[in-house]
């Protein structure tokens, strides 16, 4: 499964050593949270438990390494997160994780160099998916892909890892009970697929069933704030917004125990890829837009991503499909490369005003 990026190097690196970094961090190598003991804090028990029987889980995930019970009075100034109000009659777990170094933001914002800041995003791509990957392969859905859930540690801080497991799900658990508090839980569906925001409309609002109308108003939204179709002209957002219609509408009219039904089939297989392949195909556009690189392998492999979210789950890539793609152009020795020499450093600027993820 492991995706070969050490070629990659070459046509950024390929006349210097890459440079010892200091791997080394003052300060605590864990923190440690305070939280309820609920159905979220089981949940993310249960999903690190299951990460662990991963091989070198480690190079991956950042997940609680430690839990225990406590007691309200051994609160005190040595954790470093607390809950506003203990309550004696409620039950608390002591969670231990290892300590980050920096955000996905904070590591791509710290390249000054386009150079730098292209073999970044290509690289951090090759091993989130690889992670993702094992997580499938683990029968989980991380669920939770975005900016805020990608750390980097201490100990290798060019490689990206996942953290943040409450809301993941465990297939062995997946119902509509299940999935309907973790969706409760949910705050940000900014890279959540089409059919996951209908479900979580149908759940929030106890529906039997959907109308014309009713889907037409989750697309109208769902498409406004979908930030990627600006990038593309007026004729592409309208084919995409009918695509979203037509991928809702043999829902209409059915009952509400087979439209969850079949919404939850694409859990395992879609939602992680479309998770990823948002995030990264808003940071190509951008740097596309930017630098204008048509015909290099950012452009390419943006075309990739867009394949993988498509409104329809059955028309979607897979991370299987995915990783297939990315190992397919990296090692295409046509492509080339020159252009990542010629970006004007002056345009980083610019990068940095139009990506907000």
């Amino acid at each position: 499964m492991n995706i070969e990026i050490s070629g990659l190097k070459k046509h950024f690196f390929p006349k210097t050593k890459r440079e010892n970094r200091e791997n080394g961090q003052k300060g605590k190598k864990t923190r440690t949270k305070i939280i309820n003991y609920c159905f979220y804090s089981i949940n993310e028990m249960d999903v690190c438990n299951a990460i662990k029987r991963v091989p070198y889980y480690s190079n991956c995930f950042s997940i609680v390494e430690k839990h225990d019970f406590i007691k309200i009075s051994t609160v005190n100034d040595h954790f470093s997160e607390k809950v506003e109000l203990l309550d004696e009659n409620t039950r608390y777990m002591l969670f231990s994780y290892r300590s980050h170094y920096c955000t996905f933001n904070d590591y791509l914002f710290q390249f000054k160099d386009p150079k730098r800041f292209i073999y970044g995003i290509v690289s951090t791509f090759s091993y989130l998916l690889q992670s993702l990957r094992q997580l499938q392969d683990t029968n989980i859905c991380f669920f939770q892909f975005g900016p805020e859930n990608i750390v980097f540690l201490p100990e290798c801080r060019e490689k990206p890892v996942l953290c943040h497991f409450q809301l993941s799900l465990l297939l062995s658990n997946v119902n509509e009970e299940y999935v309907s508090k973790i969706l409760k839980k949910t705050t940000n569906y900014t890279v959540k697929p089409l059919e996951v925001h209908l479900l979580f409309y149908l759940m929030e609002n106890d529906l039997k069933t959907v109308s014309y109308s009713f889907i037409e108003e989750i697309v109208e939204v769902f498409v406004k704030n979908l930030g990627i179709l600006t990038f593309f002209p007026e004729t592409y957002r309208e084919t995409y917004r009918t695509e979203c219609i037509l991928s809702l509408k043999k829902y209409i009219n059915q009952p509400r125990n087979a439209i969850v039904s079949h919404i939850l089939t694409h859990y395992k297989t879609c939602w992680d890829v479309y998770g990823i392949s948002m995030v990264y195909l808003h940071v190509f556009m951008c740097v596309s837009k930017v630098f204008s690189l048509s015909h290099t392998f950012i452009d390419q492999f943006a075309m990739e991503l867009l394949k993988c979210v498509h409104p329809d789950p059955s028309k979607r890539g897979t991370l299987c499909s995915l990783q297939e793609a990315y190992d397919g152009l990296l090692k295409d020795e046509k492509s080339d490369w020159t252009f990542v020499n010629t970006l004007d450093i002056s345009k980083m600027q610019e990068l940095w005003d139009i990506l907000h993820i």
